[in-house]
């Protein structure tokens, strides 16, 4: 048996006496879901699953669509900062150089000229909050160029 809720900006979804769905068959499940509704679906989507004995409860909402891009030292980071507005944006410190994150939407033409772009996801960043590899958080551009102008 299901329960289904969904909104644009939220989906949730009780089973019960069912065994949950995998991480692929969730993300499908809450596309239908928005399909089935008339809403659009979304294109990333952030989901935490609750499992009891035989209940599961899913809780769904839009992910942030992010893009990362990969510095191997100061000067390209520093050159593609600088090029950029200001925006959404995270740096991480990696072993062979540094990951800045920028939302999707608003990434500049810039970051492909002095950085290379790498997969990220919502996880990896907690991942990378967890091992101390967070930088800057939130305002990554604006803060680089402000520490770095003259």
């Amino acid at each position: 048996m299901r329960t289904i809720e969904a909104t644009d900006k939220l989906v949730s979804i009780w089973i019960s006496r069912e065994a949950p769905p995998g991480r692929r068959e969730l993300l499908a499940l809450v596309r239908q879901t928005l399909e089935e509704r008339g809403l659009a679906p979304w294109p990333e989507t952030e989901a935490e699953c609750f499992r009891t004995e035989q209940d599961t409860l899913i809780i769904a909402r839009p992910g942030r669509a992010i893009l990362g891009f990969w510095f191997g030292e100061l000067e390209s980071l520093l050159a593609g900062a600088f090029a950029c507005g200001d925006g959404e944006s995270s740096l991480y410190a990696l072993p062979e150089g540094y990951l800045l994150t920028v939302d999707r939407t608003s990434a500049p033409p810039a970051l492909w000229e002095y950085g290379q772009e790498r997969a990220v996801s919502a996880d990896w960043e907690r991942h990378a909050d967890e091992q101390g590899m967070t930088l800057l958080r939130g305002a990554a551009l604006a803060d680089l160029r402000r520490y770095f102008s003259r």
